[in-house]
């Protein structure tokens, strides 16, 4: 397909999508007896969330689950997960052994995140990279809640030849989502909290995969069953451990207790993905 056809066939999406919306979003209207006093209130509520710049909070709490279920429903390999608002392109690719950027001193439990990266047949994908993001031991994201360092408890990372990986971080905190905006106002009027539990993002790829975007949750959590935008999905909660045995310490080099978290992807090759035998 060239640029012309390509552009074309964008164009006849765009018409097909937005007639659509445009159509349900009428019938909702006249399902619900819309008044105009409620028009304005929805386009006063629209426009205060664009002035805050929480479009991508307020998509990501209400809709960006159904988007994912919607393009991955029924795909085999690791379930997928929502990417959320927070993600960073250009987080620096680490050597090993791994570490996650830290800041000196940087609060919170030490984490040792490690597993497996397989294809449908269970053969080890070697050079698989692993993007790795987080919330630190407050809940807070780095370039959002704080600048410095740019790559807080960002990096990326490669399986070595058996497809395996290990990394050291600290455990995550759950969190608030922002709620004094009004995407937090909509919430409290709605009657829910806005916290999201404890959680590691993770962005899979490797040649001749089809990429992977995905969440991992910590047992345990409270609220784990109450998460505020409705994305953990069972096969994601993962038992966080806790090492406090003077030989594991030892082993470690640590003198604290500290926590393993382990998990094993499956990822499925990019023809199957496309539907191809």
């Amino acid at each position: 397909m060239n640029q012309v056809e390509a552009s074309a066939s964008s164009g006849r999406r765009l018409e097909s999508v937005f007639g659509a919306l445009v159509e349900d979003l009428r019938a909702f209207i006249r399902h619900r007896n819309v008044s105009y006093e409620e028009y304005h209130r929805a386009l006063e509520f629209l426009a205060q969330v664009g002035a805050a710049g929480e479009v991508p909070l307020l998509m990501d709490v209400f809709l960006e689950t159904m988007v994912d279920e919607v393009n991955h429903a029924g795909r085999p390999g690791t379930e997928s997960c929502l990417e959320g608002p927070y993600y960073v392109r250009g987080a620096p690719l680490l050597d090993p052994p791994y570490v996650l950027p830290q800041r000196a001193n940087e609060d919170g439990e030490k984490l040792f995140f490690s597993g497996k990266v397989r294809s449908m047949d269970g053969a080890p994908l070697a050079d698989a990279l692993l993007d790795l993001w987080q919330a630190d031991a407050a809940g807070r994201y780095s370039q959002f809640n704080y600048e410095e360092p740019r790559f807080n408890l960002r990096g990326r990372l490669k399986t070595d030849d058996q497809g395996r990986f290990e990394v050291r971080t600290v455990v995550p905190a759950p969190y608030e989502i922002p709620k004094a905006g009004p995407t937090g106002k909509l919430l409290l009027a709605l009657g829910r909290h806005a916290f999201r539990p404890a959680h590691l993002h993770v962005k899979l790829s490797r040649e001749g995969f089809a990429p992977l975007t995905t969440q991992l949750y910590m047992d345990g959590d409270p609220w784990i069953d109450s998460d505020v935008v409705g994305a953990v999905k069972a096969p994601l909660v993962a038992r966080l451990t806790k090492h406090d045995l003077p030989a594991d310490l030892e082993e470690r080099g640590l003198k604290r207790p500290y926590f393993t978290l382990g998990y094993d992807f499956t990822l499925v090759s990019a023809e199957r993905r496309m539907g191809k035998p």
